[in-house]
């Protein structure tokens, strides 16, 4: 009992010192090797029913996933810990997998900004050969031929943040799904759009609080803490808490990393939380979250997958790093850009498919190798 006092005291004082800045910012990876997510994949398609089968190049892409958000006081002069739920937060987001990002969101005040990352899609996440590589690199190169009237589509296509209408993610994902960018394929395309509406999803205010709240639902009067030693520098706080109280303070990571494996055919990582009491099984009961203080400031929580789903399904480590302040640029972009619209996106991709179609048509090209056409 005094040791769960102590560490209790050491926890609340460690998460007031992080949250005593005016931001805060969550990195998630996942503490796993290819080969481990690859195993534990399979047994979760096994409890899945075997619809759904991974693949080794799967593994590898959410062995290498990285998100960072980042949700901070739009003034910049209030302590986190001084908030109140209701509260507005500025927020960013950007997902990558282990190199350039892919996609980003930022809700800054009543204003939301994207960035597309069209090379990183295909280099970092297909891994598709140097000659896709090549072609993708041009759609950025490209993209600054596109006229002035469409000036957010250039800044977008070029891996500029610009600003979107957040009422039409859906039309902005068709747009990049069906216009499909030169030199990245539909599919890519598609799963690009769907990380730019996780994203929004994810920036939501609700879910913004949500990370905020997490660290406090660490420190529930039912939760039970006890100091675990020392790694690497860090002092070690394993809490146990009920399986319910970690999907809430979970959830939004939960719900993105849910949308991400559903969107690249994969079984679910968790398994679907139950839907009462009858239906409680060893997912439901107590679990373990593993938190690291160093010099007094909470910098990471890890929290097993693989408790939430199933006896049978293995270890996932997911990885939060929490870093006081903001580790992503809360400001916006230069308001003179204008706002992108899904029209002038599919335009522009118009525009790009035109001048490859011309490059291809070029019989001076015609007999280079892919990687040094023009």
């Amino acid at each position: 009992m005094i040791q769960q006092a102590r560490a209790g005291l050491e926890v609340s004082d460690a998460a007031d010192e992080l949250l005593s800045w005016e931001a805060l910012t969550v990195g998630a990876t996942l503490e796993a090797t290819p080969e481990e997510v690859y195993a534990y994949l399979q047994r979760a398609a096994a409890r899945d029913g075997g619809h759904r089968q991974p693949s080794a190049d799967q593994a590898r892409l959410l062995a290498d996933l990285e998100l960072t958000v980042a949700v901070g006081d739009p003034e910049r002069e209030t302590q986190m810990r001084d908030l109140d739920p209701d509260d507005p937060l500025d927020g960013a987001m950007t997902v990558n997998f282990g190199g350039r990002d892919v996609a980003g969101v930022k809700n800054i005040g009543d204003h939301t900004y994207v960035r597309l990352g069209a090379q990183a899609v295909v280099d970092d996440v297909y891994d598709a050969g140097e000659a896709a590589v090549a072609r993708a690199q041009r759609l950025e190169e490209d993209a600054a031929q596109l006229p002035d009237s469409l000036t957010a589509a250039r800044n977008a296509l070029a891996g500029n943040w610009v600003e979107i209408d957040p009422d039409r993610y859906p039309d902005y994902a068709a747009a990049l799904s069906e216009g499909g960018a030169d030199g990245i394929s539909a599919d890519a395309s598609e799963r690009m759009a769907g990380a730019l509406v996780d994203g929004g999803e994810l920036l939501t205010p609700e879910a913004q609080w949500g990370f905020v709240e997490a660290l406090e639902t660490t420190l529930r009067s039912d939760a039970t803490l006890s100091s675990s030693g020392e790694a690497r520098g860090a002092e070690l706080v394993t809490v146990t808490m009920a399986a319910d109280d970690a999907r809430r303070a979970l959830a939004p990571l939960l719900a993105l990393l849910t949308a991400q494996t559903e969107r690249f055919g994969l079984p679910p990582l968790v398994d679907p939380a139950p839907s009462d009491a009858s239906d409680a099984s060893d997912a439901t009961g107590p679990v373990e979250t593993r938190l690291e203080i160093r010099n007094g400031v909470l910098t990471a929580a890890t929290f097993d997958l693989g408790q939430l789903a199933g006896p049978d399904a293995g270890s996932l480590p997911l990885r939060l790093a929490l870093t006081g302040g903001s580790a992503l640029s809360l400001n916006p972009p230069d308001p003179a850009d204008g706002q992108l619209t899904p029209e002038d996106l599919t335009v522009a991709l118009l525009y790009l498919d035109t001048l490859e179609e011309q490059r291809d048509a070029d019989d001076d090209r015609a007999d280079v190798p892919g990687p040094m056409q023009p």
